[in-house]
């Protein structure tokens, strides 16, 4: 920005210019092409002669590592023998852990914004950390969520709201670290409690876990941003899961087929028909699809504050179910944003048409027509509207406005916002291929969070065209329609959840509070 020099380009303009000289720079155009050649000049030279240097580097990038683990060196290998002979110990009172956040990592994140308004995969608390503590553990504590406890330590005291998480070990307290900071920006400071406070040090070695702690419940409440309850689906549907050997037997294992009935004859659409299929088998819930969202199409932060009282903005959000034993309790994650109905709920009570079909199947808005009335999201059943309280846009100070994606509109206060499945770039992928004078392309195309995916969970095309992946996987017989009994016709698909065990599990759970099923 501004025209300044890398990072990058700066440590190779330090390091290798005092080496090799200003002419020897000039050889790499990227901090990348540097990058390869110490590795093909350094150690390819020496380890990889065996292969060919695409070949080494690849394997590396894969591996990891370089060479063998138990090889010389005094380099330790362990073997499965070896951990086979430690035994768990048995110890009296609590056990603290120390860990890094997906989103703000050791605390080197905590002045984006975005990333402290990113709910947390698990948990699903923001803007703030807190301690977890097990079901058994709250009930022998007489805790609810976020009622503060106090934590005493080699003496020390120090207060957390609670977080009750299933799953979690009866003698553990977990508490993430990275918050609490003073001096990292207007966002971090003062978010969240210092949890490096609780770190004792062994000969200069940081330990995150294993201190021992008492506990004690104040009783207090305090308030923690947690979105997870905001959009209960009254006990539908909503993830259906198998068993390997259900899959195998029956590949729509899990899944019923409502009856559906309708007066309507169903819409034509003869060019593109644009949709998405989300896989929750390889979804991890890592929440990447949601910053890349924000980031792409200019979706506004709004604080802890709104977050509590049900204001957030974000387009797609990650819902986390439970399932089966909530003291040995299993997680399944499943991307939720704008289903774009063929039936749309939400077009039948706008009163100015400010939301509406497209000949492409995209249930689009038009910013200047609407008018706030909010019907739109009280008649959504997937809750996947957003309205603007504020204007955020003028919150934001400069140079941060340069952030902003000069082709996707920054919505004013008063209006309803929402996925557009990515249009712009719908837009951009046709002109390309217009100006080409050819046919688009399967994959050409890609949402921002489609591309941000690593496990490659969403896919997006052109479900009218049966030779796409997207057209094959709403063919697949893992698919099923998000509330599809509702007759909303949506066109965003989702593949079952195959669990690699041979546990017969109950088909259909579903619900915010089933302690059956997902909650």
């Amino acid at each position: 920005m501004y025209d300044t020099r890398s990072f990058q380009l700066t440590l190779m303009t330090w390091g290798y210019l005092a080496e090799k000289g200003p002419k020897r720079l000039r050889e790499f155009e990227t901090s990348y092409d540097y990058l390869r050649n110490i590795w093909k000049e350094e150690i390819h030279a020496k380890v990889g002669k065996a292969k060919s240097f695409e070949d080494f580097w690849e394997d590396a990038l894969q591996e990891g590592v370089v060479g063998s683990h138990a090889s010389g060196g005094g380099s330790r290998s362990f073997k499965s023998e070896s951990l086979a002979k430690i035994k768990a110990v048995k110890s009296e009172g609590f056990e603290l852990v120390l860990y890094p956040t997906v989103a703000l990592g050791d605390g080197r994140l905590a002045n984006v914004a975005w990333l402290q308004e990113l709910p947390d995969p698990v948990t699903k608390i923001c803007w703030d950390n807190c301690v977890s503590i097990s079901m058994a553990t709250a009930e022998k504590l007489k805790a609810i969520e976020g009622h503060l406890l106090e934590l005493s330590i080699d003496g020390k005291k120090y207060e957390l709201p609670a977080h009750i998480q299933p799953g979690l070990h009866d003698d553990v307290l977990a508490i993430p670290i990275g918050y609490g900071r003073t001096a990292a920006g207007k966002v971090a400071n003062g978010v969240g409690f210092n949890a490096y406070q609780l770190v004792n040090f062994n000969q200069g070695t940081p330990i995150y876990s294993g201190a021992k702690v008492e506990v004690k419940n104040t009783g207090v409440k305090y308030l923690l941003a947690n979105p997870q309850g905001h959009h209960s689906m009254e006990g539908r549907q909503i993830v259906v899961e198998a068993t390997l050997k259900q899959y195998l037997k029956d590949p729509g294992a899990g899944k019923t087929t409502p009856h559906i009935f309708s007066i309507w004859s169903g819409h034509a659409y003869n060019g593109h028909k644009w949709g998405m299929a989300i896989d929750l088998n390889t979804c991890t819930g890592c929440s990447a699809c949601m910053v890349a969202c924000q980031s792409e199409n200019n979706v506004s932060v709004v604080g802890k504050k709104y977050v509590i009282q049900g204001r957030e903005m974000a387009w797609i959000r990650i819902d986390r179910y439970y399932v089966g034993d909530p003291k040995d309790a299993q997680v399944v994650f499943q991307p939720l944003t704008c289903q774009h109905c063929d039936n749309a709920p939400c077009e039948s009570v706008c009163p100015v048409a400010a939301t509406v079909h497209n000949s492409e199947g995209l249930n689009d808005m038009i910013y200047n027509r609407c008018v706030g009335t909010r019907y739109c999201s009280n008649n959504c059943p997937y809750k996947v509207r957003r309205f603007n309280w504020f204007n955020y846009a003028k919150l934001i100070e400069k140079p941060t406005h340069l952030a902003l994606n000069p082709d996707v509109t920054v919505r004013p206060r008063g209006v309803m916002e929402k996925c557009t499945f990515c249009v712009h770039r719908i837009k951009e992928g046709k002109n390309n291929a217009k100006l080409e004078k050819r046919e688009l392309k399967d994959g050409e195309i890609k949402t921002a969070c489609e591309q941000a995916c690593p496990a490659d969970a969403i896919v997006f095309g052109d479900i009218n065209d049966p030779s796409t992946r997207v057209s094959k996987l709403f063919q697949d017989q893992r698919g099923y329609g998000l509330l599809e009994e509702l007759n909303t016709v949506p066109n965003v698909r989702y593949m079952s959840k195959i669990r690699n065990n041979d546990q017969e599990t109950r088909p259909n759970h579903g619900g915010q509070e089933s302690k059956g099923g997902h909650s």
